[in-house]
């Protein structure tokens, strides 16, 4: 697994041991968003779950209908949504409160401490 994929409102590329996705900055996400990301990693990782890093990069919002795409349909073991604004802070926390993913999600305002959690054996099913 190795190469980005581009030309979408995100850039996902398969790292060592985990997925990193960096939407486009400033982006409201959008149901076809979603589904082109939930393709996207179903053509560069087609049978592994691995966990997924996110960098939210001053999103503004996300549909319900993406919100409810990334909670049924998004194959990853684990999710780190990463962004230091009180905005990225609110999207994460809405995102796990009432979506409910059945993967472990949590929020970090940088991705340092985001890998520590996703990478660490046993930690993404930690509570914060």
């Amino acid at each position: 697994m190795n190469g980005s994929m581009s030309g979408y409102r995100f850039v996902l590329t398969p790292q060592d041991g985990y997925v990193r996705v960096e939407w486009n900055e400033g982006v409201t996400v959008t149901e076809q968003d979603a589904l082109d990301l939930i393709r996207a990693l179903e053509e560069v990782n087609p049978r592994l779950c691995e966990p997924m890093l996110v960098i939210l990069n001053a999103m503004v919002s996300l549909d319900a209908s993406a919100l409810s795409a990334f909670a049924g349909r998004l194959n990853v073991s684990a999710l780190a949504l990463v962004g230091p604004s009180a905005v990225d802070r609110v999207i994460a926390t809405f995102f796990n409160d009432v979506h409910r993913p059945s993967y472990p999600t949590r929020y970090f305002p940088e991705p340092h401490a985001a890998l520590d959690w996703l990478l660490t054996p046993g930690r993404s099913t930690s509570e914060p």
